[in-house]
């Protein structure tokens, strides 16, 4: 009898969590693949840039473009940075793109094609959106515990979707 219920108390001491412990925390933001058409890619000379990007404004013009980006705290956030790019010229990348929380009406892809910054040089590739021809924006609302998994964008550098500026 002692060996049964010594059994039972070391089975059950194994079985128990951490109990009401709060969950691990969590960096808010978005994150799935970008996926590349094969063909599509442009010449290496007009890639400058190239960034997902995430905008609390839609639809944009011009004018909320640049106060978006270059407003603090900004309205329209790019990944991986201002000065880095997502990898060139490969079928598909990964990214993980942590922001404040929000909600995000306009998520995708944008190329910068020329060195200086202006609205001629800038052009949105992808959208997150509906498999509408052409896409409709899905918007990704991020809350301050949650990551969200799944934002997936397909790229054809020929055939983009309509300029939102």
């Amino acid at each position: 009898m002692k060996k049964i219920l010594l059994a039972a108390l070391v089975v059950s001491s194994l079985s128990c969590d951490h109990g009401l412990a709060p969950p691990p925390p969590v960096e808010p933001g978005f994150g799935g693949t970008v996926y590349f058409e094969k063909g599509t890619w442009p010449s290496p000379d007009s890639l400058v840039n190239l960034w997902v990007f995430a905008s609390e404004i839609y639809p944009l013009d011009s004018v909320k473009v640049f106060q978006g980006l270059l407003s603090d705290p900004p309205s329209i956030y790019v990944y991986p940075a201002f000065d880095r790019n997502l990898p060139l010229f490969v079928d598909s990348v990964s990214y993980t793109f942590n922001l404040p929380p929000g909600t995000y009406r306009y998520v995708g892809i944008l190329q910068r094609m020329a060195s200086d910054i202006d609205v001629h040089s800038l052009r949105v590739v992808g959208v997150y959106g509906t498999a509408d021809s052409p896409p409709l924006p899905i918007p990704v609302i991020v809350s301050e515990s949650n990551f969200v998994a799944g934002v997936n964008i397909r790229v054809n550098f020929r055939k983009p979707p309509p300029a939102p500026f």
